[in-house]
């Protein structure tokens, strides 16, 4: 996954910030926790307001991922 969110994160570089979590790290239970880890990978888009507005789960294509970025720019 990682060539994809690379290229995802360039195409939207200044508009979305991409963050990765380890979820075997103990300091990341609390967002594990807060974003329903289910599955490696995960994505969760969350708006400007801290809400989720998406999460897919395992792997992705790049198509699926680059549209739940549309519609999280678009609000």
């Amino acid at each position: 996954m990682k060539p994809t969110v690379r290229r995802l994160e360039q195409e939207f570089a200044g508009k979305v910030e991409f963050q990765s979590l380890d979820i075997d790290s103990p300091k990341n239970a609390e967002a594990k926790k807060k974003y329903g880890f289910r599955a490696q990978p995960q994505f969760v888009m969350v708006g400007g307001d801290g809400k989720v507005v998406t999460t897919r789960n395992g792997m992705q294509s790049y198509d699926n991922l680059k549209k739940d970025i549309e519609t999280l720019l678009k609000g």
